[in-house]
């Protein structure tokens, strides 16, 4: 008996040893196969990541990108701007045109000085003006009447005005005008002109026209405003800050600002100033402050959480080496798809620490469990997608932060998926970075807490649905999609500009730029546009009471008008009209040839300074060149009449920037719903089809319940919603969609909660710290990511599958004795997450 059991015993040791053998030529060859994948995902890695240095060193040493600081560069482009619309080739020349005056707009600076000693300041900065290279000063030398005159003697006889027109159909009038004319020996351009055009329709045209462009008083040959007893100085300054970098920006607005209080301290004077200058450069020290603190607040709380977890500065220095190459990445691409990188969006990137840490959490964690990082490879895969498919719906933006934000983050993302999967593996981390068992142990009791609450997941979820739909009808979502939201100009330079506004009479003041081919054309086109502003004026006359115009067409009629005004003088000398006037003053004078005065001619002249603050000639994509101007209306508002004409009209637009972007913002909102419904639809089928039905529409609901629940919380906050905050939830979305992959994937397991715990608060952190911004933009980025990750912290876990609660009874390893007598049977040890960290083996024969 005894040697039957001793034949068995060594027959079974044979059978044994022969398994663990093969179980070890398994393992062996797995092993190897592991290695020589790693081997070649690495070289792989390596290779990229060379490609994309390479690429980096040749963007920042040659390419031919600049930082931004402009913030008026961050409006929609106009063919964004009027997306709902379909552009004709007039249309879009007019957008170009504007585009074109509007940035020769913000090169100007307009300084005005009051004060006794008002006119010695302006001289001392006059004359220091001409030190700074880049600052000119634009103020018009007014021309001597005398040399006007001279200048339009041979155009006498084709210029007049529409009043004098109307005189022409009887001689008693135009006789009567001219003896009224006679009696103003004051005037000097009737004694001026009287000589050579002795009808008087040229003084008349020329003190028209003159007083309607120049409604401002002149001293010294300093422009003059009058206000409430005061005069103000008035010096417009160009400033040419194309090209130039952010520190000589700042350079030129602190020399002006400077030279400013030094006038108001030596001479005892007022300086007021307004510009687009000083606004960006006031923007751009504030996006390098923030930009700065954030940056380094975030960082530092979240390497300081990343030593309190593990107590070793091994993951704090891949952390950082995992973050540095995302930021290259995310730089890389963004200096290589756009020419310029707004300061901006480099506050916006700070938020790439809270995501590209979540991955190194996920990581971390992982090392204490059996697969390792190969473990979280589907789930980190999956997240990227989701993450990147909501930044890219950024890229649909009219504001290019926006879009340079989304890439910036896409190819950050990817070089922090590429180094935690494809790099970090080679070091063999395995077993040397551990969680602090304090950590685990507060883990333990979030997860005991959070196993309760999934008990009771159908009432949380019926309550925070109801409660969300009754706010939602009690309180009216309100939306606000005003341009101001992406100001953050300190309040004395908006001050300036409401100040400066009032002073110069820019009241509801408009611009409506007109385009055309050639100067001929577009002449035309603007006395088109003035006979419907006179006529629907004159009709319209309680309304547009008060309404002031200014173009050049006062001292610059088109040539066909001229041709017109000439033939009738022709026609009045025929009917003599003007022999009595003309025998009063004991003249002869007869009608010249006609003689057109054009746009070049009128630029050889005296007032060619007018012709360039009114006419811009500039350049397509085609290379042809092509001419815009632009009318002032002001005092009034144009009413909805005349909007909708000049809408109609093909050359024409009301250049009104902050409208254009807001009607923008609020264009592009409307689609975000669309948007909103898709991503909706395509997490849904995802979720379903990874997970089943049930759980996936669990894990919907409560990334719904959570994106609801943040744009709510920050309604209730900021008191509106604003696009931003619609964008924000695309990016909850996004994340979202990782926790509840990841619980979906492995329930409630305590590595689980401890790396997904670990994300939320570095990126609720990172999101949390943009709402301390003065931008209004990035203040409500930022609160509504925030409100969403801690929302979806709370809900996420309830869409997990259904796991037993963690036991506290420890299992005692078997003795050697007891594990002996099973060595001739194959023992299984199923190693969880669980069982691992707490050392609880479950032994299943």
């Amino acid at each position: 008996m005894s040697n039957s059991n001793l034949s068995n015993n060594s027959n079974l040791s044979s059978n044994s040893n022969i398994r663990h053998c093969a179980n070890n030529n398994r393992n062996s060859n797995r092993n190897s196969k592991n290695s020589a994948n790693k081997k070649v995902g690495l070289k792989c890695y390596l290779l990229q990541l060379v490609v994309v240095l390479l690429l980096a060193g040749y963007q920042l040493g040659w390419g031919q990108w600049q930082i931004e600081t402009n913030i008026l560069s961050l409006l929609p482009t106009d063919s964004q701007a009027q997306a709902s619309q379909k552009h004709t080739t007039q249309q879009k020349n007019v957008q170009q045109a504007k585009a074109a005056l509007f940035q020769q707009a913000n090169q100007r600076v307009l300084v005005a000085i009051s004060g006794e000693q008002a006119i010695p300041a302006y001289r001392q900065l006059a004359t220091e003006i001409t030190s700074f290279d880049g600052i000119e000063n634009e103020a018009m030398a007014v021309p001597d009447i005398s040399e006007v005159i001279e200048f339009y003697q041979p155009y006498r006889d084709s210029v007049m005005t529409d009043d004098y027109q109307a005189l022409l159909s009887t001689p008693q009038a135009i006789n009567n005008f001219v003896l009224g004319k006679l009696t103003q020996v004051s005037d000097p351009f009737v004694s001026g002109s009287l000589a050579i055009s002795p009808r008087l329709n040229l003084a008349d045209f020329l003190a028209t026209g003159l007083t309607q462009l120049q409604s401002f008083e002149t001293e010294q040959g300093i422009i003059v405003v009058n206000k409430n007893g005061l005069k103000h100085y008035i010096m417009p300054i160009k400033v040419d800050v194309d090209g130039f970098s952010v520190k000589q920006t700042q350079a030129f607005s602190q020399q002006l600002q400077a030279e400013f209080q030094r006038l108001e301290s030596k001479f005892d004077v007022d300086v007021l100033y307004s510009g687009v200058l000083f606004h960006t450069a006031e923007s751009s020290q504030q996006a390098e402050y923030e930009m700065s603190t954030f940056g380094v607040i975030s960082l530092l709380a979240v390497l300081l959480m990343i030593l309190m977890v593990f107590r070793s500065a091994k993951p704090v220095n891949l952390a950082l080496l995992v973050l540095t190459i995302s930021v290259v990445y995310g730089l890389t691409a963004v200096v290589t798809l756009f020419n310029q990188l707004h300061l901006l969006t480099l506050v916006f990137a700070v938020t790439l620490i809270g995501i590209v840490i979540d991955y190194c959490f996920h990581a971390f964690v992982s090392l204490n469990t059996t697969g390792g990082i190969k473990s979280i490879r589907t789930a980190l895969c999956l997240g990227f997608i989701t993450t990147a498919l909501g930044y890219a719906a950024l890229i649909m933006s009219p504001l290019s932060l926006l879009s340079q934000v989304a890439v910036f983050m896409i190819f950050g993302l990817l070089g922090a998926l590429l180094t935690v999967l494809l790099l970090l593996p080679y070091f063999n981390l395995s077993g040397n970075i551990s969680v602090t068992p304090s950590v685990w142990i507060l883990t333990d009791k979030l997860n005991i807490w959070l196993t309760r609450l999934h008990q009771k997941r159908r009432l949380v979820f019926v309550v925070l649905s109801l409660g969300l739909v009754s706010v939602i009808v009690i309180d009216d979502i309100n939306f606000n999609d005003d341009i101001r939201l992406l100001n953050s100009s300190p309040a004395f330079l908006i001050d300036n500009e409401i100040k400066m506004a009032k002073l110069m009479g820019y009241q509801h003041s408009q611009r409506i730029v007109i385009t055309a081919d050639d100067s001929e054309t577009l002449l035309q086109r603007q006395e088109v546009l003035l006979a419907r502003l006179e006529k629907v004026a004159r009709l319209q006359h309680s309304q547009l009471q008060g309404l002031t115009v200014k173009s050049i067409a006062s001292l610059l009629p088109s040539v066909a008008k001229q041709q017109a005004n000439n033939d009738l003088l022709k026609g009045a000398e025929q009917q003599q009209i003007f022999q009595q006037g003309l025998a009063i003053l004991g003249l002869i004078d007869t009608v010249d040839e006609f003689k057109p005065l054009t746009l070049a001619a009128f630029n050889s002249g005296p007032l060619q300074a007018l012709s360039a603050v009114y006419i811009y000639q500039y350049q397509i994509s085609d290379g042809n060149e092509k001419y815009a101007l632009w009318v002032e209306t002001s005092g009034v508002a144009l009413n909805s009449d005349l909007q909708q004409w000049i809408t109609a009209q093909p050359d024409m637009s009301i250049d009104n920037k902050p409208a254009e972007v807001s009607a923008a913002l609020s264009h592009y909102r409307q689609a975000l719903l669309l948007l909103f419904a898709g991503a909706i639809l395509v997490v849904t089928m995802v979720l379903c089809l990874r997970f089943g039905l049930a759980q996936g529409l669990l894990g919907l609901l409560s990334i719904v319940v959570s994106a609801g629940g943040a744009l709510l919380l920050t309604q209730l906050t900021l008191g509106h919603l604003n696009i931003f905050n619609l964008l924000a939830v695309l990016l909850i979305l996004a994340l979202a969609i990782d926790y509840v992959i990841f619980y979906q994937e492995h329930g409630l397991q305590r590595n689980t909660v401890l790396a997904i715990t670990l994300s939320a608060i570095s990126s609720a952190l990172v999101f949390g710290v943009l709402a301390l911004s003065v931008t209004p933009a990035v203040e409500s980025f930022g609160l509504t990511v925030m409100f969403g990750i801690l929302l979806v912290f709370l809900l996420a876990p309830l869409s997990a599958k259904q796991v037993a609660p963690l036991s506290a009874k420890k299992i005692a390893p078997l003795s050697a004795k007891q594990v002996a007598p099973l060595g001739a049977k194959q023992v299984e040890m199923e190693e969880t997450d669980n069982d691992l960290n707490n050392k609880e083996i479950e032994v299943a024969k």
